[in-house]
């Protein structure tokens, strides 16, 4: 991402009934050797340093915090027992989605996709009626059609982030 890229955030409306289409999945239709699960404790220090080493230190911060919750506000994609993507909520701001990402081995398999929704679902069980996805910028069109997300007005300006002190 270039040092002037605008990051903004996004809402998604949990109520939508497309987000039931994508129940939660234990293994991936399709995709043999993979498998998604609410992340354990013991792949805590594992997701954590896939974080840091595959996406950046602050995203690792971000997720190391989902997962201090019992279950985890977090998913792993395991492949070949290795972690090959995850996503975290919870974790900047309660009804936050992200960070999320996968291997860049392991994209163009819908991943993230099932990540996404599993997350929102989620969310959506422990009683939230909206989600904020925050600081998007390229990644805008795949929420906009996975999850129909909408971008949040003046949130480039005024986001939770920027409240913190923190720039990107």
């Amino acid at each position: 991402m270039g040092a002037n890229a605008m990051m903004f955030d996004m809402l998604v409306n949990l109520y939508d009934e497309s987000l039931l289409d994508a129940r939660i999945q234990e293994s991936i239709p399709g995709q043999d050797g993979y498998s998604v699960v609410r992340t354990p404790g013991i792949l805590a220090d594992e997701l954590a340093s896939f974080a840091e080493r595959e996406f950046s230190p602050m995203w690792a911060s971000e997720t190391r915090r989902s997962l201090y919750s019992t279950p985890s506000d977090s998913y792993a994609v395991v492949y070949d027992n290795h972690i090959v993507g995850f996503c975290a909520f919870n974790a900047t701001a309660k009804g936050f989605f992200g960070p999320t990402g996968v291997h860049h081995d392991h994209r163009g398999k819908g991943l993230g996709r099932i990540l996404l929704v599993n997350a929102l679902l989620s969310l959506r069980q422990e009683g939230y009626a909206y989600a904020v996805i925050g600081g998007v910028n390229e990644a805008a069109g795949f929420y906009e059609r996975t999850v129909h997300a909408i971008r949040i007005p003046s949130s480039d300006k005024h986001s939770i982030y920027a409240h913190m002190g923190i720039s990107f």
